[in-house]
């Protein structure tokens, strides 16, 4: 059977913890609450004087725009 568009029929990573070689399956809700987590922890870290240095995301050029419609 095929559909129209692959996507669909795409499936959700699944993680392999090295240890046991179980397929884990880490839930969305889970991930969010992990990055909640740590977005509080380095909200704390700041607040109390803690350094913390800015990482320039620029590392290249931007590329040259391209006009639509030419």
């Amino acid at each position: 059977m095929r559909h129209a568009n692959i996507w669909f029929t795409a499936q959700e990573p699944r993680f392999v913890d090295a240890a046991s070689n179980v397929p884990q399956r880490v839930a969305p809700h889970a991930k969010h609450e992990e990055a909640r987590l740590l977005a509080a922890a380095v909200d704390a870290h700041r607040r109390a004087g803690g350094a913390y240095h800015v990482i320039d995301d620029a590392t290249s050029p931007p590329a040259p725009r391209r006009v639509l419609g030419v």
